[in-house]
């Protein structure tokens, strides 16, 4: 058993803040030490810089700069160190709803999740997942699982991620037994058991929504939930949005 999982190896302070404040948000055991410090030695991964060259090989060493992308950092850390070196197949699941939650799992091992407020910021989310796996693991299989408990926020899900990449390879999973009650994150959990479960190709019907009542109160209120109630929209907007005719961000990016 290792005593820390991470071994901080740096004299950039500037690295040093951002890993540390990563690290604690991922909820890791770590210590802080120079490169030529044993303790790298009982830590199963060791983060460091091009700059601050180790004196030694290790199994698992990750390598940030003052660019650091979180999520990216995210990935390659938790993968190392669940030994995932040359996996198969990466799975992005997504549930779908007033929140969306979004998990990455590589060859059965969960290496992200969070949560998103709208179709549009999932599904920019699930493009970058998708490129992080393409640099960490270029050959690893990649699938899109999306649950369908939700008609209306799947449509709008599908309709903007496959609008933004038309040859995302993309299931839609049944969720039944995979909505988990209560919970701030139980979006995420959701979003898990679905990257875990088969589903079927999709074909035009998925996109398609009627213009339902229900449907057109629910619009309404998660513009007025995402907005914090600056934005209203009619109820003939909310239809053009069930009918594909304009577009949900039109109504959301304004009040960035």
């Amino acid at each position: 058993m290792f005593r820390w999982q991470v071994a901080v190896a740096t004299e950039n302070p500037r690295v040093l803040y951002l890993i540390i404040e990563l690290l604690k948000e991922l909820g890791l055991e770590f210590v802080v030490c120079t490169t030529d410090d044993t303790r790298c030695e009982h830590a199963k991964v060791v983060i460091t810089t091009l700059e601050d060259s180790l004196n030694r090989e290790y199994d698992s060493v990750v390598v940030v700069d003052e660019r650091l992308d979180p999520d990216f950092t995210s990935v390659e850390i938790m993968s190392r160190l669940n030994d995932v070196y040359n996996p198969t197949l990466a799975v992005v699941g997504v549930d779908p709803g007033m929140r969306f939650g979004v998990a990455l799992v590589i060859d059965g091992v969960v290496t992200y999740k969070n949560s998103q407020t709208s179709p549009s910021a999932a599904g920019r989310l699930t493009l970058r997942l998708n490129s992080y796996i393409k640099r960490l693991f270029p050959s690893c299989h990649i699938i899109v699982r999306v649950g369908t408990g939700s008609k209306l926020y799947s449509t709008l899900y599908l309709r903007d991620a496959l609008g933004q990449y038309p040859n995302l390879g993309v299931e839609l999973v049944n969720e039944h037994h995979t909505t988990l009650s209560g919970g701030a994150t139980s979006d995420q959990s959701s979003a898990i058991l679905i990257a875990g479960r088969a589903g079927r190709q999709y074909i035009d019907k998925d996109f398609i929504l009627e213009p339902k009542d229900g449907y057109i109160r629910s619009l309404q209120q998660f513009v007025r939930r995402s907005t914090h109630d600056k934005r209203d929209i009619s109820k003939e907007e909310a239809r053009s949005i069930l009918l594909d005719k304009i577009s949900l961000n039109s109504f959301l990016d304004n009040t960035n």
